[in-house]
């Protein structure tokens, strides 16, 4: 799944987590659809954290259907 439409679509989960103060929460696929559009993409992507007082950044990790654990969205350009 390439964009947040799929991936909300197809079912699959999706985290942020902050790589200063590993705070770590749940992304809402259709809110971000919303505000950015369903052809969005989080691969490879970072965002800021959202903890009070955190300069960090957040990754994204994902699971899939099927999937035991959250992966990293990681992936060659």
């Amino acid at each position: 799944c390439e964009t947040v439409f799929k991936m909300r679509r197809d079912g699959w989960g999706v985290l942020s987590q902050c790589q200063d103060c590993q705070l770590t929460m749940s992304v809402n696929l259709t809110q971000i659809i919303r505000l950015s559009g369903p052809d969005v993409s989080l691969w490879n992507k970072r965002g800021r954290c959202r903890r009070l007082g955190c300069r960090g950044a957040v990754i994204f990790l994902a699971k899939a259907p099927g999937m035991e654990t959250h992966e990293r969205l990681e992936a060659p350009d």
